[in-house]
């Protein structure tokens, strides 16, 4: 897998409000409910809002300690860790594939993207992937119970049908459709704690964001 040379210009763009109009118009052609899975922050950004509080019904918003997000995010662009750490910091960061209309989103810095959803025009819960690693029955029954749904099915069942270890497996046998051109494989490790082996090149990557660290329950 040939490393790529980070170039800031590919993370940035000078019409942010771009990068929206296009996932606005698809979920307004769609009609009926629809869920939708989004990294773009929430709120407005470039003139664009998203996503707009009239087509939303609530949310469900996946937080990730960034240490572990920075590791996470070099494997996906086949980064240097330091350059993954750097880019989680700029206000103006994007995500954005050539040649694929949806693959691109304002990401923002990880604590705008992250404080945007937390205060959603529209209800959100919020949970940790940690949590939904270390107790899938109860985060399981979080999303049920805010969503007012009962499953189809027992949620030992959902939990066994959505492990890691299984969506791997897919992923070897059928793809996924969500792997970047320059990774080997999508789904790598699924663990929390990676960050722990990386502590000097994540240096300054913790005080950058401590106030919002430790609210969410992560420690320093």
């Amino acid at each position: 897998m040939e490393r790529v040379a980070y170039d800031r210009r590919l993370h940035s763009i000078d019409d942010p409000a771009d990068l929206w109009v296009d996932t606005q118009k698809w979920i307004s052609s769609l009609g009926g409910n629809r869920v939708v899975k989004t990294h773009n922050m929430c709120g407005t950004f470039g003139g664009a809002q998203h996503p707009l509080p009239e087509l939303t019904h609530s949310a469900i918003h996946i937080v990730r300690d960034p240490r572990d997000v920075a590791v996470s995010y070099a494997n996906h662009y086949v980064h240097n860790l330091r350059d993954a750490a750097m880019m989680l910091q700029y206000k103006d960061n994007v995500a954005h594939e050539e040649g694929h209309a949806f693959r691109k989103a304002m990401l923002g810095s990880w604590q705008m993207n992250v404080t945007t959803w937390l205060e959603a025009p529209f209800p959100a819960l919020t949970l940790r992937y940690e949590d939904m690693l270390e107790t899938p029955h109860k985060t399981i029954g979080k999303v049920m119970g805010f969503l007012k749904m009962r499953p189809d099915v027992e949620i030992d069942e959902i939990v066994r049908l959505t492990s890691f270890k299984k969506l791997s497996r897919m992923e070897q046998s059928v793809g996924f459709v969500e792997r970047s051109r320059n990774q080997s494989r999508f789904f790598n490790k699924g663990v929390a704690g990676q960050w722990l082996n990386h502590k000097r090149e994540l240096d300054g990557l913790p005080e950058a964001f401590t106030p919002l660290i430790e609210q969410l329950g992560y420690e320093l």
